[in-house]
């Protein structure tokens, strides 16, 4: 009830009163039993300082800077600076995002998407999404992460720059809404797209040769230069206005002559003037590898073997597979009343789409990547049961003829090295279609090991090649539902690619052992080698039934999971 001075009466009589100054929190409570705690630490988010450091030895490009801080004062919310390789396009944009990123108080993030990098597959947005939310103090990052960033950034003075975009597809979902943030876009394409959505265009030219001796005097001091005029003048039209190249030069100049540099140049490029700007970038590139180059250790001489990664090599070792695969298979054919030819048109045809796919970009390549995974981790079971079964000649020209396939496949993939990377873990309890995954496999590996040894008793190198190939499918492809189960994917290109690695490799195989039930006594079950008859049919048949369900519920279980 009411009580003096604004406090409160409890029914004891004690008084609960406040009187004075406060700072901080307050409570005026009644009976208390325990301790009361307050949280006084409200956890402030720190701005995102993402941007790389500034470029010691920048110059030229004054008509180019002056335009992009113009258009900080203007409407436009979105820069694209576009251009051949090596003119500088990183250079102007992370020079110029250092001098204003005083003006952008509530951070600066930028990322790097890789989108003209060979050896390598461009970031996707998702990726890039995910980064910048954890970037910008998000713990929770929601299903729609580009939903989220928007919101982040509606009302932020944020300065953005995505650097290196291969495509509009790639940049797009990285726009932050509202009008306080800005974005600075650099990309060897001209992007018209994003430009006729009211971007600023800002292309840039070559450096004059004014510009080109004042970044090498930055770079290497004048007295450098000026002792060597006449090697200053060579590098300098050899470069034709390249600021990577030039600066390229004057690395190797702390340590080399101009002149002997200069020799050099000369004698990898042609004259000033004669061939492409690309071509030029690409002989000072492969002249600045060779000059830095250690001496070649093992990883060094593979990756060397370049033709390996032609890709008329990639489909001369698929057809050598297949066509060692046909005549393996002759007499499987012929006992099974040609659902084994099916099988294998089937296994062809996920193969053939898989190449084709394979060097298309985003989702498409990725479905092509898994395609071929898949259709390549069959053939290296098959090929080893198959020496098991009968380790003729056919045989071993057949598992060499996969090596060979498989080592070319796996230079082709060489960009899947960053596809996967550290997951988080997701407890399984949450997604009920988990505990279907995990438990297809564990079965899987309970009949796997309980069928080992009736097939695989003996202790020769031929049996054990046998039980390898039992063994690898349910490890890697098991593996891999598993890890679908128990980790969160979230970039696209992931979930294609490992949803087509599952496909290629169980879908087939499904089929054939349902379809060959047709067969009666005849059952054949193709990839394990072997045919039941008799009294051992019943087991084999239940057993390969029982494989056949278990592949069929992980893979479903997977897709699903794949697809929330």
């Amino acid at each position: 009830m009411p009580g003096d001075g604004g406090g409160m009466v409890e029914e004891s009589g004690t008084r609960n009163e406040q009187s004075g100054t406060v700072n901080g929190p307050v409570a005026q409570v009644g009976a208390v039993h325990g301790g009361i705690h307050f949280n006084t630490s409200a956890g402030e988010r720190l701005a995102p300082g993402q941007l790389p450091p500034d470029i010691a030895s920048f110059a030229g490009q004054a008509d180019e800077l002056a335009a992009l801080h113009a258009m900080v004062g203007d409407s436009a919310r979105v820069a694209v600076i576009s251009g051949a390789p090596g003119v500088g396009k990183t250079a102007l944009a992370v020079h110029w995002a250092n001098q204003v990123a005083q003006h952008f108080p509530d951070g600066q993030l930028y990322v790097n998407l890789r989108g003209s990098d060979a050896g390598d597959w461009p970031v996707s947005p998702t990726e890039v999404l995910r980064s910048f939310l954890e970037a910008m103090g998000e713990t929770r990052i929601p299903a729609d992460v580009a939903g989220r960033y928007r919101t982040l950034l509606a009302k932020k003075r944020v300065l953005v720059v995505l650097d290196d975009v291969r495509d509009l597809a790639q940049v797009r979902p990285l726009l932050p809404g509202g009008t306080t943030a800005f974005v600075v876009v650099t990309s060897r394409n001209q992007l018209t797209g994003l430009i006729a959505e009211g971007a600023r265009s800002l292309p840039l030219d070559a450096l004059g040769a004014a510009e080109s001796r004042e970044l090498l005097a930055r770079a290497l001091g004048e007295e450098q230069l000026s002792g060597e005029p006449q090697a200053v003048n060579e590098v300098i039209a050899l470069c034709a206005g390249s600021p990577q190249a030039l600066s390229i030069v004057a690395a190797h100049a702390a340590s080399t002559p101009l002149a002997v540099l200069a020799r050099e140049l000369g004698e990898v490029l042609a004259p000033p003037g004669v061939g492409s700007w690309s071509e030029r970038m690409a002989s000072v590139l492969d002249w600045s590898a060779r000059r830095s180059a250690t001496p070649p250790g093992w990883k060094d001489r593979v990756a060397g073997l370049s033709w390996l990664r032609n890709q008329n090599a990639l489909y001369a070792a698929a057809a050598a597979a297949a066509v060692a695969t046909v005549i393996t298979y002759t007499d499987v054919i012929a006992a099974s009343s040609f659902f084994g030819l099916g099988y294998l048109l089937i296994r062809f045809g996920l193969l053939v789409v898989g190449l084709v796919w394979l060097e298309r970009d985003g989702a498409r390549g990725a479905t092509g990547a898994g395609l071929s995974v898949g259709t390549a981790v069959f053939f290296v079971v098959d090929s080893l049961t198959s020496l098991h079964g009968a380790a003729t000649v056919w045989a071993w020209l057949y598992f060499f003829a996969v090596i060979a396939f498989t080592a070319a496949l796996a230079s082709r993939l060489a960009p899947l090295r960053r596809v996967f990377r550290r997951r988080r873990l997701v407890r399984p309890s949450g997604r009920p279609l988990a505990y279907v995954v995990l438990g297809a496999v564990a079965v899987q590996f309970v009949l796997l090991f309980a069928g080992l040894p009736l097939e695989y008793g003996s202790t020769t190198v031929i049996t054990g090649l046998g039980a390898l190939g039992a063994l690898l499918p349910v490890v890697s492809i098991g593996g891999l539902c598993a890890a679908v189960a128990l980790t969160e994917v979230s970039d696209q290109q992931e979930r294609s690619l490992a949803g087509a690695v599952v496909v290629a490799y169980h879908g087939p195989e499904v089929l054939l052992i349902l379809s060959s039930l047709l067969l009666g006594t005849q059952f054949t079950y193709l990839g394990g080698g072997y045919w039941a008859t008799d009294v051992e049919f019943a087991a084999w048949t239940v057993f390969a039934v029982a494989q056949a369900v278990l592949a069929a519920a992980s893979t479903g279980a997977t897709l699903a999971l794949l697809r929330r």
